[in-house]
């Protein structure tokens, strides 16, 4: 546990001076996240200082997780399932369970893993992390999230109230409805950047630096917002590439999530990002030649 169990008040401020929000006064709110990687230690770090964090990692009682109001989910996307089953008779049924994954199918993962009925809210996050060599998590940069309910759920109140808690934490946080454009948002993002840095084992820069590396990119982002567009999705940007290009200059030294499952030689999220793009563009009649290059390409790399 990071912290003792402490109420929350108004007038409580967590280590990095942000406000306790009124929203929450006078409760005594747990938080528990599930993963100890990169991701959910800059998250865990952030909110101790104003609730008690608990962290679940791969062997620890599950049980540890019986009183908790929020789960944040900070694991890779093909550890979800394996990660949550052990929660399914520990969480209370009010526990809200929050998805900071990348890709498309939390929400599916999730029910499977816990059962319809869930409490759930989608948090596509910008923060960053890696590991340094010494293996201490060591966030890069100042990101922001974003929360959400999935389309056609109730719970509007728990994500102002998660917004609230975040910002008390100190991390950049807004309330967006629909969520599912901000999903979207990121995954375009993903799907340009992350295999061709990954397969050229260099950072994000090298989207910027190299001719051959910008035009992948910008096919790979090209077909993804297509995808978007014949799914009903409104992309909160207009210029996918000019975004893919933004996010790569302001993380230009930054390892993707990919190139680093690469180089430890695990598992990569490339099904949950581009290869749900190749899927959805079958379904939806859309071309993705090149996202399917780099699923076909990042699957060898992987040996899968």
């Amino acid at each position: 546990m990071f912290s003792k169990s402490i109420p929350l008040s108004l007038n409580r401020r967590g280590g990095n001076g942000a406000r306790v929000p009124g929203r929450l006064k006078g409760a005594t709110v747990r938080v528990g996240i599930v993963g100890a990687g990169a991701l959910g230690t800059v998250f865990a770090e952030a909110l101790a200082p104003v609730v008690p964090v608990e962290i679940l990692r791969r062997g620890d009682d599950p049980r540890r997780f019986a009183d908790v109001d929020w789960v944040l989910i900070a694991v890779k996307t093909y550890d979800t399932l394996a990660a949550l089953r052990p929660l399914r008779a520990v969480l209370r049924p009010d526990a809200a369970v929050v998805s900071l994954q990348n890709g498309l199918l939390q929400v599916a993962q999730i029910e499977s893993a816990l059962g319809a009925g869930r409490i759930i809210v989608l948090a596509p996050t910008t923060e960053g992390a890696m590991r340094d060599p010494a293996g201490v998590a060591r966030r890069r940069g100042t990101g922001s999230t974003v929360v959400g309910i999935p389309a056609g759920r109730l719970g509007t109140d728990r994500v102002d109230a998660l917004a609230d808690l975040l910002g008390a934490a100190g991390l950049a946080a807004a309330v967006a409805a629909p969520i599912e454009p901000h999903l979207w948002a990121k995954l375009v993002v993903n799907a340009a950047i992350n295999p061709v840095t990954a397969l050229a084992r260099r950072s994000n820069a090298h989207v910027l630096d190299d001719p051959d590396a910008r035009n992948r990119a910008a096919a790979l982002a090209r077909e993804a917002a297509a995808v978007a567009a014949a799914a009903g999705i409104a992309l909160p940007y207009s210029d996918p590439v000019a975004r893919v290009l933004d996010v790569a200059r302001a993380t230009s030294a930054n390892r993707s999530s990919m190139l680093q499952d690469l180089e430890r030689g695990g598992p990569t999220e490339i099904e949950a990002i581009n290869g749900e793009i190749v899927r959805l563009g079958r379904l939806f009649g859309v071309a993705t030649p090149e996202n399917q290059r780099a699923l076909d390409e990042v699957r060898r790399a992987a040996g899968a």
